[in-house]
């Protein structure tokens, strides 16, 4: 059995999600080490394979190393996103400083297996330079490139307009029946963005 579970974690409200094959779960941007989280991992008696980013900035990487040591998984990303780990100003952590100790396992694009799950990973840059999306099945877990009538900030360390630009190409030219599953706000379709996100409109 299949699942995808969301749980909105920390002060920016980052969606964190549980994706669920049987008892096994993958981990995506944990925002924080959220009691919600682990309770709703050992409920199930979940067996966690690994946490994969969509990129590192500071709101999405808050839970990392708690995790890994509480289920012993390992860490994948992009590697451009890499240094953002241990960098508060690249990864924009003002005031309470967060850094991450946990060293990642390098996600090149294409097809990977970790532990239960099958996934595409999908290079996207423009919010940041390691900035990437995640294809499960039919879902995308698009992380802060595309959000529901909206998208990412470019004006942030390691952001680019233009490289946005290009992966907003990227996704029009995707399957219009993905769900999209962004790094902030409520899910969507892509049909729907294509059709009402003024940044697809080009």
């Amino acid at each position: 059995m299949k699942d995808i579970q969301c749980y909105v974690l920390g002060m920016v409200q980052v969606n964190t999600y549980l994706l669920w094959k049987d008892n096994h779960v993958l981990i995506i941007d944990p925002g924080t080490a959220s009691k919600r989280l682990f309770e709703a991992i050992d409920e199930r008696q979940g067996i966690v394979d690994g946490i994969v980013l969509t990129h590192a900035h500071f709101d999405h990487i808050g839970g990392i190393d708690a995790i890994v040591k509480k289920y012993q998984c390992s860490l994948y990303m992009n590697d451009l996103d890499e240094e953002l780990l241990t960098n508060s100003r690249l990864n924009f952590s003002i005031g309470e400083e967060i850094i991450v100790h946990t060293k990642p396992e390098t996600l090149l694009p294409g097809v990977h297996t970790i532990g239960n799950f099958e996934i595409t990973f999908i290079d996207a840059p423009g919010h940041s330079e390691g900035s990437s999306m995640i294809l499960w099945d039919d879902n995308l877990f698009s992380g802060d490139v595309l959000f529901q009538g909206s998208i990412g900030r470019t004006d942030l360390a390691t952001s680019s307009n233009t490289k946005m630009m290009q992966s907003l190409r990227k996704i029009r030219e995707m399957d219009p029946n993905l769900k999209v599953y962004p790094g902030h706000g409520p899910a969507s379709t892509l049909k729907d963005e294509l059709l009402y996100n003024p940044y697809l409109q080009f």
